[in-house]
């Protein structure tokens, strides 16, 4: 496994790529590690274990975590309208067409779960998504401006989005778990930041997981890079209403907005893997965990997109139901999500399997060396 793996990335780094760092681990074990490349090239700085990534949409299992936190201790319920926590849910619009008309029925904390909620990421190609963009350039003129948006201030105002289908009907990847900061917030009366602070970071030793990178830890800061006729060169731009990085946010985007470590985040990871408890300190129950980890789309639901046949979705997660059709040559209960930037995790209840890779690429989401790890782990683990 160790040299298949390192072939992977070693390859990936001649190739042009610019640095990546994999961890496996099965029941707690630890059995392979490995660094490759820079974090910085133009600096000559390594890509470490402890080298602070831009974790994007990774930073989403984490914000459903926190709201499992949350339904546990009977402050929220996926059963709950949306308009519990915020009126201005109460009575939203849904897109038809070219205009919008009144929803069937209200938003719950479950669709938003789900990715069933109808709530986009910005375009500019419908109404809904439209919508979507005209909050996150007001996000981003509050950035520019020196009026900075809030993380309440945002999911208010996505209230305003009309809805790309009626809630429930399909899935559809959006902004569900940034509206979900607002939502955390609001039922535990405290700062997205310092719920995830108190009630997952400082328990799991996660210290280098923050919506910002300190001062002290910014020569640990990867750089980012994105691919152009020349091959990988330095992407300086901000994305997704998100700023550099360097100083704590005004919103803290539940969706995307997180940094974090590969050896941190595998601390996050191997606490799923084990039903919610890591090192002797417990953040969920087992059942929690198993909920969070189970199919929730109907067939009907199930529009996920291509690269993801033979999986379903949980609690802001993929999960594998069926491996046989899958393009992710994993196995049965496998899952996780994967950023952006190229940073990925999967794990397992059933056999205690878990893999991480990252790398910092602009749109590289789940890559192939991702994928072709995973299979590699499973070849030699589970089958």
């Amino acid at each position: 496994m160790k040299e298949q793996i390192d072939r992977i990335c070693n390859g990936f780094i001649e190739g042009g790529g610019v640095g990546a760092s994999c961890l496996v681990y099965r029941d707690g074990e630890e059995l392979y590690s490995g660094c490759f490349g820079f974090a910085d090239r133009e600096a000559g700085t390594p890509m470490q274990r402890d080298s602070v990534c831009r974790l994007f949409s990774l930073t989403k299992p984490v914000t459903a975590a926190a709201a499992m936190i949350l339904r546990e201790r009977g402050l929220l319920s996926p059963d709950d309208p949306v308009s519990r926590y915020f009126s201005e849910y109460a009575h939203m619009m849904r897109q038809d067409g070219d205009r919008a008309v009144p929803c069937g029925r209200e938003l719950k904390i479950g669709h938003l779960l789900t990715m069933t909620a109808g709530l986009p990421y910005p375009n500019n190609y419908d109404i809904s998504v439209r919508g979507a963009a005209a909050l996150f350039d007001r996000v981003n003129a509050g950035i520019n401006g020196g009026t900075p948006v809030t993380t309440e201030e945002f999911t208010r105002s996505a209230a305003a989005i009309p809805l790309s289908f009626e809630a429930g009907t399909r899935w559809d990847y959006g902004i569900s778990a940034d509206v979900f900061g607002g939502i955390i917030e609001k039922a535990a009366d405290m700062p997205f930041s310092e719920f995830l602070r108190r009630n997952i970071f400082e328990p799991l030793g996660m210290v280098d997981t923050a919506f910002y990178v300190p001062a002290e830890k910014l020569d640990r800061f990867t750089a980012l890079y994105k691919w152009s006729d020349s091959g990988l060169v330095r992407d300086d731009e901000n994305y997704l209403a998100l700023t550099d990085f360097k100083a704590p946010p005004s919103f803290e985007s539940g969706g995307a907005g997180l940094c974090s470590t590969i050896a941190d985040y595998s601390r996050f990871a191997r606490m799923l893997c084990n039903g919610g408890e890591l090192d002797g300190v417990r953040i969920l129950g087992r059942d929690t965990v198993e909920y969070m980890t189970s199919p929730k789309l109907t067939a009907e639901q199930n529009t996920m997109w291509d690269r993801l046949r033979g999986y379903n979705y949980g609690c802001l997660m993929r999960i594998m139901t069926e491996p046989d059709i899958a393009e992710v040559k994993t196995g049965a209960g496998e899952f996780g999500w994967d950023g952006w930037t190229g940073t990925y995790f999967n794990a397992n209840l059933s056999n205690g399997i878990v893999v991480l890779y990252f790398t910092q690429i602009a749109g590289a989401g789940m890559s192939w060396q991702a994928t072709e790890i995973s299979r590699i782990v499973y070849d030699e683990l589970a089958r």
